[in-house]
């Protein structure tokens, strides 16, 4: 089964639920392999680190977010209103792209969502539409 990413600001995690709970009715189409984080990845001292990516203590969850982008076979890019502005997600974006030869993205905005999406993104931006997802997951 196909192995997907989801990269999305914090804000949004209703949506990401959505897509989470429509893959696991088996009256729907959508089905695949969930590769992000489920739980947060802890520093040294056992706390969540918040911390940009570029930052040397965000090494141990840019270790473990590369290590699933690179066994996933797609990435889904989650737009809302303050998406353009994650630096994280920007940075998985580009880890992904840099890991893949031939990255399989997808970038979708949120229902009743005005914000952009972050520069680095080439994509056409979609809006909403599980069918849409679940067609780009089987191909």
């Amino acid at each position: 089964m196909t192995k997907v990413f989801i990269s999305y600001s914090h804000s949004d995690q209703r949506y990401v639920n959505d897509i989470k709970s429509v893959r696991l009715n088996s009256n729907h189409t959508l089905g695949f392999n969930d590769n992000s984080l489920q739980e947060p990845v802890y520093n040294e001292e056992g706390h969540i680190n918040r911390r940009p990516p570029h930052d040397s203590a965000s090494y141990l969850v840019r270790q473990e977010i590369s290590r699933r982008l690179q066994e996933s076979d797609k990435l889904l890019v989650l737009l809302g209103d303050d998406t353009h502005s994650k630096l994280w997600v920007e940075w998985e974006i580009n880890e992904y792209s840099r890991l893949k030869q031939r990255p399989d993205i997808l970038v979708m905005k949120v229902p009743n969502s005005y914000g952009g999406a972050p520069r680095v993104v080439q994509q056409e931006v979609y809006n909403w539409d599980l069918d849409l997802v679940s067609k780009w997951v089987r191909r």
